[in-house]
């Protein structure tokens, strides 16, 4: 297997001199390249690997790569393509470097930066052949939006020409909200964009002229302005990318487990139910077979957004880009709807993709948690090949109210 080295740039920074080539004796890829950058002392990279012009699926990489890159010379990331590409090769292969200096200063103490870069597959999966899709950088909140939030933004909502169809409940008031619509929960994004004198995103038609307030429209992405700075729903790849946190070794924020060298994950930092978890359905990522400390289980409820101290409860640590409960607690609406996942059309391979404007617009995709554990009343039993994906491939309708499943929104740059 070869790869050659493609033409890589970045405003500033700038990646130069990219050269890659396979180690001899061994399936891992070795890609070199220069980085300069006049005003930071580390970056964020990314990259994407191509075969003849098709995205490869390049999730296991180690070295130069992820948050705190040094500039300077002959920088290395090392992919293992026998890991993810196995018994494949290319003899045209090239590859695009995308750094981010993270300079960009969050628009408020709620939301976290995720910087620009590749989203973790198709369906944010590991292996097989799953693509990674390039967004640009956004603000994302760092934890779902709680019941209080949901209920300070509908008054005001209410109160300024806005309906919804349910009410949402909540635990309390610092739980995540449930019990809402798809519907609903654009019709919030909106109205919080509004109360906070943002431009909203989301329109009632293609001519973009009436802000979508009430009803049920089955939204089009020609219906939508996704350059606006108000609040929306993540797309597929930009939740899989924020889930990641950065990682491009293992899944978990946490330290490995009993030492093991290996990433696994571990139920007393996440609200989850492993309890169905089958030796026959066990994976490298997950937890010893019958491992459970309190309170996780089965029916365990919703735990609060809120940032406990680190050590005195559960789902105590942020991932690397300071997001919380991307994995268990509740499950998350998304902005794709259920034909998003065609992977062969041209646009799906364009930069910050939002899903092919077709098929059936009322049927959405929700982020199941993240990994196996989806939410705390699901334990979810995805096969091996699936285990490291986020989102999985699962949706409901668009009036649908789930009792497990919140949300969260990000804001563009």
């Amino acid at each position: 297997m070869l790869l050659l080295p493609g033409l890589l740039s970045a405003a500033a920074p700038v990646v130069s001199n990219v050269r890659g080539a396979q180690r001899a004796g061994t399936k891992l890829i070795d890609i070199t390249y220069d980085l300069a950058d006049s005003d930071s002392a580390t970056v964020f990279v990314s990259i994407q690997l191509f075969a003849g012009g098709t995205a490869l699926p390049a999730f296991s990489l180690s070295g130069d790569v992820g948050a705190g890159v040094t500039p300077g010379f002959n920088k290395k990331i090392t992919w293992n393509a026998g890991q993810d590409w196995n018994r494949r090769y290319t003899s045209s292969g090239s590859a695009r470097i995308i750094v981010d200096d993270m300079t960009t200063t969050t628009p408020n103490a709620t939301m976290a930066y995720v910087p620009a870069g590749f989203s973790a597959g198709s369906y944010g999966s590991h292996g097989g052949s799953g693509q990674t899709v390039f967004s640009s950088g956004f603000y994302m909140d760092k934890t779902e939006i709680s019941k209080g939030t949901w209920d300070t933004v509908k008054a005001w909502a209410l109160a300024n020409g806005y309906t919804f169809d349910n009410p949402g409940v909540g635990t309390a008031d610092n739980h995540p909200v449930i019990g809402v619509s798809w519907y609903d929960v654009v019709k919030w994004c909106n109205a919080r964009s509004e109360m906070e004198g943002l431009a909203p995103v989301y329109f009632t038609d293609a001519t973009r002229t009436t802000v979508y307030r009430t009803g049920q429209v089955i939204l089009r992405s020609t219906y939508c302005n996704f350059t606006a700075p108000g609040y929306r729903l993540p797309t597929r790849a930009e939740w899989a990318k924020a889930a990641w946190g950065g990682s491009t070794s293992g899944p978990y924020p946490w330290p490995s487990y009993y030492g093991s060298g290996a990433e696994i994950l571990d139920p007393s930092k996440g609200n989850y139910s492993p309890n169905a978890l089958m030796p026959s359905a066990q994976h490298a990522w997950d937890i010893p077979y019958g491992y459970c400390t309190t309170p996780c289980g089965y029916y365990n409820g919703s735990q609060s957004v809120n940032n406990l101290p680190a050590g005195t409860a559960i789902r105590d640590m942020a991932n690397g880009f300071g997001l919380y409960d991307m994995f268990g607690n509740v499950s998350e609406w998304l902005w794709d709807s259920s034909y998003s996942g065609v992977t062969s059309t041209t646009e799906y391979r364009d930069d910050n993709y939002k899903g092919p404007d077709l098929g059936l617009g009322d049927v959405r995709y929700f982020a199941m948690g993240k990994f196996r554990p989806s939410s705390w009343d699901y334990q979810g039993t995805l096969p091996p090949t699936t285990t490291r994906s986020t989102p999985y491939n699962y949706s409901y309708t668009s009036t649908d109210n789930p009792f497990n499943i919140g949300f969260r929104t990000l804001r563009g740059l």
